[in-house]
């Protein structure tokens, strides 16, 4: 006597349920997108090239006039070849001993700074590997965005620091939401951070800002005069035009310590109109 079609039944359609395994394609079960990779910007350099380290604040008016002026000059022309720029926003800020940042110039300071860090970290230098051309048109993408905050919020119809940067990310076709992201997650604050303990830990400290340094030399009060310290300091085959145009000593004719933002004005005690900032320590 053959097996009942009922028995039959049930039969098969238990076979078709161990074969068939579930499905993990729901919009549930999506797999979280990994965390972008952190930046490091102390990456080697060829030994041929001269590091240029400028220590700012970005709203020290003497930053700001620095960076839109001769530095955004620089780019311009062939001593960027033989140039590592390094920009380090945190200048005469404060860390308590309670993590709590204070900024020179306010709110919009402490804001900015951390803008400008998370810039620089999305758009870094490349690896010496890369050629120069390469290596200047990352350099000129945080730069130009960073020239162009420092215009846009001392303008006299001025913007607010956050359309500051907003418009300048649109004119420069950078993402905006990395921008933000970078800020809101508070990977940027960590990174300025590290900008601060890179900054209190100069020889000789600095006091005050713009603090040009170049391989490891600070200009102190000529900083104005920068391109003749690279030009002597480089140890390559042939100079760039550029050095061949420009003085062979330095020039410092104007340029006095009333034109910075001093660190001893910013640790005077008197904090009234700086923004403290809440900051956890780094791990």
């Amino acid at each position: 006597m053959g097996p009942s079609p009922l028995l039959s039944f049930l039969v098969l359609t238990s076979l078709m349920f161990l074969f068939v395994t579930p499905s993990h394609s729901s919009e549930y079960d999506v797999a979280p997108e990994p965390a972008p990779p952190i930046t490091s910007r102390k990456i080697s350099r060829n030994p041929e090239k001269v590091t240029v380290s400028l220590y700012y604040e970005s709203l020290c008016p003497y930053c700001s006039s620095f960076i839109v002026g001769p530095l955004a000059q620089v780019l311009e022309t062939d001593l960027m070849t033989i140039l590592n720029l390094r920009l380090v926003p945190w200048g005469n800020a404060i860390l308590d001993s309670n993590n709590t940042i204070e900024c020179q110039h306010g709110e919009d300071e402490c804001y900015l700074n951390i803008i400008h860090t998370c810039a620089i970290n999305l758009w870094p230098d490349l690896p010496q590997n890369e050629i120069d051309l390469q290596l200047i048109a990352m350099q000129k993408k945080h730069f130009n965005f960073i020239k162009c905050i420092e215009k846009q919020y001392k303008a006299p119809d001025r913007n607010g620091a956050e359309e500051s940067w907003e418009v300048c990310s649109g004119k420069l076709r950078l993402s905006a939401q990395s921008i933000k992201k970078c800020y809101d997650s508070g990977h940027g604050k960590k990174l300025v951070l590290q900008n601060g303990k890179e900054t209190d830990h100069l020889r000789p400290p600095h006091e005050y800002v713009p603090w040009v340094v170049v391989d490891d030399t600070p200009l102190l009060d000529d900083y104005v005069n920068f391109i003749h310290y690279v030009c002597k300091a480089y140890k390559g085959k042939s100079l760039p035009k550029t050095c061949s145009s420009h003085p062979s000593t330095s020039t410092n004719k104007d340029t006095s310590l009333q034109s910075a933002c001093h660190a001893s004005e910013a640790r005077s005690g008197d904090s009234s109109g700086k923004h403290q900032m809440k900051m956890e320590p780094l791990a």
